[in-house]
């Protein structure tokens, strides 16, 4: 949600535009912004690290929170490109880009707003002599209603989620299970004579 103040900046000839980066890294998270110096915004810190390469290429799309984003850091310092190296360090961690307006004397307008949100994917390491760039791939959290969904209504697969748990414990002798229904007895048959997929009654069928 973009705040009156950021709105009103927006359509000011004076005022330009940062990029505040949140990577959920396991060890320390990294707040950076792609200012010069360090910014106090959202109760944190951000380290200026100046500009990020990757993240002005996307930030103008209108479709933005649906895209995913490749996030190239260089010229840094190496503990922040060295996390790369490490994938259980950031593999399906938040990643969040914040966009922010800065006045004539480059202070922060108003509060930065979300501008995209999602989890990090897959990483590299460039190796230089002057300098170490990192790059990181992050899909959007949309990404997910594109999946098949693999799960299973299983005790099984439940356990996988939540071991210990009976909620499914006794789902196999439910669906077996035979219950009256309307004065008859109904039996969950899946084939076969006097039955129907997903279940139909053991005696004569009865017309509504």
């Amino acid at each position: 949600m973009i705040s009156p103040l950021n709105k009103s900046a927006l359509e000011s000839e004076h005022s330009s535009r940062i990029y505040f980066l949140f990577l959920d890294l396991a060890i320390d998270p990294l707040r950076a912004c792609t200012g010069v110096r360090t910014y106090n915004t959202l109760g944190f810190d951000w380290l200026g690290i100046g500009e990020i390469a990757g993240i002005s290429d996307i930030a103008d799309s209108a479709d933005i929170a649906a895209r995913q984003v490749t996030i190239t850091a260089s010229g840094v310092d190496p503990w922040i490109t060295e996390p790369v190296l490490s994938r259980t360090n950031y593999k399906g961690r938040a990643a969040i880009i914040y966009r922010g307006l800065l006045d004539a004397q480059n202070n922060l307008v108003d509060t930065p707003w979300v501008i995209w949100q999602g989890r990090m994917d897959v990483g590299s390491m460039v190796r230089a002599a002057e300098a170490n760039a990192a790059k990181i791939i992050c899909e959007p959290l949309a990404a997910r209603l594109l999946r098949a969904n693999i799960s299973r209504y299983s005790d099984q697969d439940h356990q996988i989620r939540f071991a210990g748990d009976k909620f499914y414990e006794f789902l196999p002798e439910m669906e077996k299970k035979d219950a009256n229904w309307g004065g008859r007895r109904v039996a969950p048959a899946t084939s076969g004579v006097g039955g129907t997929r997903g279940g139909g009654f053991t005696g004569q069928r009865r017309v509504f």
